[in-house]
């Protein structure tokens, strides 16, 4: 009777030790996957569209009432930020 319950113990442990082992992808599928995500893709550098100053008047709406702020270090925003980014701190009223 001991036998039994070795063996039934045995089948019950390996069948729940082989299902797992299905559900894990193979190593080098899987090494593969992760550095397809970091390749790029064609459309990965598209820009958007710029707004041509359509918005502008947003800001100048929104804070009719508030002096337009000056950038206290107009390097970091002139070298470092995108032309979208500028256009929206643009359009809440921060100068550069």
């Amino acid at each position: 009777m001991h036998t039994k319950k070795a063996m039934l113990l045995n089948a019950a442990l390996l069948t729940l030790l082989a299902t797992g082992c299905h559900l894990l992808e193979h190593p080098k599928n899987a090494s593969r996957r992760f550095g397809r995500m970091f390749t790029p893709k064609p459309f990965d550098g598209e820009v958007a569209d710029d707004d041509n100053g359509e918005w502008n008047f947003v800001g100048d709406e929104g804070r009719a009432d508030y002096a337009r702020e000056q950038d206290p270090d107009p390097w970091f925003g002139k070298y470092l930020m995108s032309d979208k980014a500028r256009s929206i701190e643009r359009n809440l009223g921060i100068d550069y």
